[in-house]
């Protein structure tokens, strides 16, 4: 049976979701109003929200990439979880 490249942030191991939590933040902090200080627990239950959906490549170099479908989903549930109230 054919390993599946297609995971959900549920199911993969608390340690991968802390480095992908870290990845998140890096690519979407530019697009967000946050306040000054956003606790790691925080960004945790945001994208545990979303639950996105990323693509595992195993080739050459292991890649870990979030699916183009689950993208606006995780911005929005970012904005609502995170972001400062005007």
């Amino acid at each position: 049976m054919a390993a599946i490249p297609y995971r959900r942030f549920s199911s993969i191991c608390p340690t991968v979701q802390k480095l992908v939590i870290r990845l998140i933040q890096e690519e979407f902090t530019p697009y967000l109003s946050l306040s000054a200080d956003v606790s790691e627990a925080a960004w945790a239950r945001a994208v545990a929200l979303a639950d996105p959906t990323f693509l595992y490549c195993t080739a050459a170099e292991p890649t870990v990439r979030l699916c183009p479908e689950s993208y606006e989903q995780l911005l929005k549930s970012l904005q609502q979880e995170l972001t400062v109230s005007r």
